[in-house]
């Protein structure tokens, strides 16, 4: 009479326990599906998490000298060249530096920014945006090719009122180099508006074309979003 070995009596266990378990999953998951009885209190659903507050959560005015790297970078202008009060003088280091929270230790003897806004300071943001804008237009005109706000209306006359579409695409190209977003239906709406004023009793041209791009790019660098971050 044979008898089994050690390893096929621990072979045959195994099996069993194998066929025993795949009948209880058989049950469980081949019977009918039960519904929920109404009259028991259901589970509530868990609660999405909420995002994290900020560690600081405060706008602050940007400082002269932020202001002027972040237009240099956003617009393509050299640092250096980028805005020039009188043509000489930058507007930062040497016209505006104390006005907009700058610090001059060795010139004016300043050594920490002022703790509130100078009544000055809407002025300077002002003359910044204007400087910039209008340097940024010079130099789309001077270089067409390499243009980045300022794009005459293809297809059209130099004398002739451009087109929704134009005034559309231009208005974009402001918002996205200014405020690094896409401007909204309404903003475009009120820039196809403004040109209107721009044009009020002035026959269409380019230097029409020209002034509503300049003086709409100067709404967007001088808005509270801009100056602020």
């Amino acid at each position: 009479m044979l008898t089994a070995s050690p390893d096929m009596s621990r072979a045959r266990r195994w099996s069993l326990v194998a066929a025993g378990l795949a009948g209880v999953l058989s049950l469980t998951f081949s019977g009918p599906v039960l519904a929920a009885d109404p009259g028991m209190p259901q589970a509530a659903p868990a609660a999405a998490p909420s995002a994290g507050s900020s560690a600081d959560p405060r706008i602050k005015l940007r400082d002269g000298a932020r202001l002027l790297q972040d237009l240099s970078n956003n617009l393509e202008i050299p640092r250096a060249e980028i805005c020039k009060e009188l043509g000489r003088f930058d507007c930062n280091d040497d016209a505006f530096r104390i006005v907009l929270g700058g610090v001059d230790a060795y010139g004016y003897r300043v050594f920490e920014p002022q703790d509130t806004v100078s009544v000055g300071a809407p002025i300077a943001f002002d003359r910044i945006a204007l400087h910039v804008c209008t340097n940024r237009v010079a130099r789309d005109i001077a270089t067409p090719a390499s243009a980045i706000l300022f794009k005459p209306a293809a297809g059209r006359a130099a004398t002739a009122r451009p087109d929704r579409a134009w005034m559309d695409r231009t208005t974009v190209a402001m918002y996205d180099r200014l405020l690094q977003r896409p401007a909204t239906s309404a903003e475009k709406a009120q820039m196809a508006d403004f040109y209107k004023t721009v044009a009020n009793g002035r026959a269409d041209s380019a230097d029409v074309q020209k002034d509503w791009v300049v003086l709409g790019c100067f709404a967007v660098a001088s808005s509270l979003e801009s100056v602020f971050y």
